[in-house]
């Protein structure tokens, strides 16, 4: 594999925000307490660390998630490490995408792995790589398909609530498809076996999701974490309940907001309460209803019944968007978080909320960004004197510019217009001089001469075009492969069908490859 590498900005798809955050602009440090890189992650490791009994529960969870797997030597020595109070955590999370879900989630993952890796030698001291699983996540047709090699493969079913606590009811025929698709070679059919053994009918895509990601990834040590456990919302209980009396998240990420919006969109809108109310099958949100707290679509609490709900039930609520992240840094001794562009928009508006709920607040450093891009495909592209850069650019406007560049004929008329517009200015002081109201009817001829040249001039582009047919349609597959439907190839494609053919060392190249601590998005010449 080969790495090919331009900014973010040049392919543009990464908000300004992002972009901004990446290459350090100043004005952005008072919504930060760490820059997105190694130094800031020296100094965020310097000052953190987690309360012995926060620890002690937290790695009790773990192993009770793990039980029943066998965990390899990484992930074993992981575990052992998470319970030293010396050890840190870096941590990217998702919700439980079937099959892995998109490319930017195996790369999210590879991403903790390495930074996990490099922290640990430079630290001098334990970091472990973390996955946290969004299993409360409650919008099945985000989750519940995939594509694979451009087909949509899709778990049918009409379950609500938590995607996590959802049983994998008529997941079969979605799994007889994937084999279809993978092929009977030797590292298709060890695919197969995990998948068959990951999802099961009898378990929960939460459990599933944990075992495939295990079976990919467990040999580089990273660790899942399912928040949906009563003993980890224990230890939050204490935020919880300061939000649903005082409204925090929502004074504080307002007055974010009032800083980002002169320059920026807002990525995520803060609501009066922000937690959720879970029961079977429901995850609704609760709103104020004058001097009650109303779940919708569920019961509705007194503010002493609320928080008596809250202290003997903390496992019925369920931090939004804005509240996860905090959720996430209690329980966790965490240096970084690894997230995509949106994420990091949002992680930008909670350095107040981070601050008044009294949680030590992480460095949030952007997964990197890829795509792949065939031998062939990458030959093709040079030899059209194009850049990797051209491979992001609007594909009629990169068109209309490669067949110019190739066309046998010359198609820019900017000298003839030079020319004209002479000849005319030269015209408008002669008749000006004589007399003053031929001036309209002479500029009149100026313009239609003018805008006659501009046809005659997109006609000749148009005939390069037609000449460099063969070009042209090479530009149309190349970018349709880098780019399906005009979106980046990792918000779509699936990394399955990749590992069947190339096996599991795949995930080794990519992560030497993919260093999230380079901010530049990454080609892979393969």
């Amino acid at each position: 594999m080969i790495a090919h590498r331009i900014s973010y900005g040049e392919t543009k798809r990464m908000s300004s925000l992002v972009v901004d955050h990446l290459s350090g602009k100043k004005e952005l440090d008072e919504l930060r307490v760490w820059t997105p890189d190694l130094d800031g992650c020296r100094a965020a490791a310097a000052q953190r660390s987690l309360d012995p009994t926060n620890r002690r529960i937290l790695c009790e969870v773990v192993e009770g998630q793990y039980a029943g797997l066998e965990l390899g030597d990484a992930v074993a020595e992981n575990m052992k490490c998470l319970r030293s109070d010396r050890s840190l955590t870096v941590t990217t999370g998702h919700q439980l995408c079937i099959l892995t879900g998109p490319l930017y989630v195996p790369f999210k993952i590879l991403n903790v792995i390495r930074l996990a890796r490099q922290l640990s030698q430079d630290l001098d001291r334990p970091v472990v790589p973390i996955f946290w699983m969004a299993s409360e996540d409650h919008d099945r047709p985000e989750i519940d398909h995939a594509w694979l090699g451009g087909t949509r493969v899709h778990w049918e079913g009409s379950d609500s609530g938590p995607v996590g606590r959802m049983k994998l009811t008529g997941i079969g025929p979605m799994l007889k498809e994937v084999e279809e698709i993978l092929g009977d070679g030797p590292e298709a059919l060890k695919l197969r076996d995990l998948l068959h053994e990951s999802y099961r009918p009898d378990r929960t895509l939460a459990d599933a999701t944990r075992r495939l990601i295990h079976g990919l990834f467990g040999r580089f040590g990273v660790l899942c974490l399912d928040g949906d456990d009563p003993r980890l919302k224990s230890l939050f209980a204490e935020v919880m309940r300061e939000e649903m009396i005082n409204q925090v998240t929502l004074r504080s990420v307002t007055y974010a907001d009032e800083k980002l919006k002169s320059s920026y969109p807002i990525q995520a809108h803060a609501r009066e309460i922000n937690l959720f109310h879970m029961r079977p099958g429901h995850r609704s949100r609760i709103v104020l209803d004058g001097e009650r707290y109303q779940v919708l679509d569920g019961p509705s609490f007194t503010m002493d019944e609320v928080i008596k709900e809250l202290a003997g039930h903390p496992e019925n609520f369920s931090p939004n968007v804005l509240l996860r992240p905090l959720y996430q840094e209690v329980l966790l001794p965490n240096v970084a978080y690894i997230g995509g562009g949106g994420e990091l928009a949002y992680w930008l508006q909670l350095k107040w909320a981070f601050q008044a709920f009294r949680v030590p607040m992480p460095v949030t450093i952007l997964r990197t960004g890829a795509a792949f891009i065939s031998v062939k495909h990458m030959g093709q592209w040079k030899s059209m004197r194009a850049t990797v850069a051209d491979i992001f650019e609007d594909t009629e406007q990169l068109i209309s510019r490669m067949a110019e560049a190739h066309s046998s004929f010359p198609t820019d008329v900017e000298r003839e217009k030079g020319l004209l517009e002479g000849i005319y200015t030269g015209l408008l002081k002669r008749v000006t001089a004589v007399d003053a109201s031929l001036k309209g009817a002479v500029e009149a001829k100026r313009v239609r001469a003018m805008k006659g040249m501009d046809r005659i001039g997109r006609g000749l582009v148009r005939s390069a075009k037609r000449e460099q047919q063969v070009l042209m349609d090479r530009i149309e597959r190349i970018q349709a492969a880098v780019l399906p439907d005009g979106k980046l190839q990792e918000r779509k494609e699936n990394i399955l069908p990749l590992i069947a053919a190339r096996g599991v060392g795949l995930l080794d190249e990519l992560l030497d490859i993919l260093d999230p601590l380079d901010p530049r998005f990454t080609l892979i010449e393969e």
